[in-house]
């Protein structure tokens, strides 16, 4: 699985990238046909605070997983959408077992 990491507002360290790397990893146990991963990190400034939006896209045979997480923290916005997107592959999986247990010839979702 290749990754991709884009940061158009700001440089990312070698700590960040590490760390997205790995989290980012552990959803190709979820789905072997992963293809890439592209995380997007963007800053918004909302009046005082700043609000860090991840965006995850997973290229995957069929039909992509787009999900999408904020926090003022870059790790905790890295982490919901990881979480977001395990979610999104487990449900995924489940629904092609039940398809094939049915014998209903699938699409690629």
């Amino acid at each position: 699985m290749r990754i991709i990491i884009e940061t158009p507002d700001f440089k990312a360290s070698p700590s960040l990238k590490t760390f997205i790397e790995s989290k980012v990893a552990k959803l190709e146990k979820l789905h072997k046909g992963i293809i890439s991963a592209e995380i997007t990190l963007e800053i918004d400034v909302k009046k005082t605070k700043e609000v860090i939006r991840c965006t995850l896209i997973l290229n995957i045979p069929g039909k992509d997983e787009y999900v999408k997480a904020s926090s003022s923290i870059f790790e905790d916005a890295i982490l919901k959408a990881v979480e977001a997107a395990q979610r999104r592959l487990r449900i995924r999986k489940t629904q092609t077992l039940l398809d094939r247990k049915k014998g209903v010839k699938v699409k690629s979702r």
